[in-house]
């Protein structure tokens, strides 16, 4: 799955849809990765700071939704919990592996994450922006 930003995934709060277009762009560049030159060092940094920026959003987010009276936020929570969980296992495995186990991961980690964020998105966030839009 090519993911790039598309104006529909927005859910009205400025800070998490720029969180969710910086997202879409790490993605990117480990799909595109995936496609060449698998340039080890670069790739950890990439999934390096998508676990951080998945940190701060996730937090971001579920204050975001508490502020706006989102009856949803521990399943949201949840789901979040999850992703952090995989993201974690997947860098310590990355850090600790060789060039093939690390080549491995990127063929398939991209898609997997592309194919994750824009569900998350339309099936999850798009459930608070009515609050979202409502609190604006």
């Amino acid at each position: 799955m090519s993911i790039a930003w598309d104006e529909a995934l927005a859910v009205g709060d400025p800070s998490i849809d720029a969180d969710h277009r910086r997202m879409i762009v790490l993605i990117a560049e480990l799909e595109a990765a995936a496609g060449g030159e698998i340039d080890c060092a670069a790739i950890g940094r990439t999934l390096r700071d998508l676990a951080a920026l998945c940190r701060e959003h996730f937090a971001r987010e579920e204050a975001l939704q508490q502020a706006v009276g989102f009856p949803e936020t521990e399943a949201h929570r949840t789901a979040h919990d999850m992703l952090l969980k995989r993201l974690d296992s997947v860098l310590a495995h990355y850090s600790e592996g060789g060039d093939e186990v690390r080549t491995g991961i990127v063929r398939t980690l991209g898609d997997s994450l592309a194919t994750w964020l824009v569900s998350h998105i339309v099936n999850n966030d798009m459930e608070f922006k009515p609050y979202v839009a409502t609190a604006g």
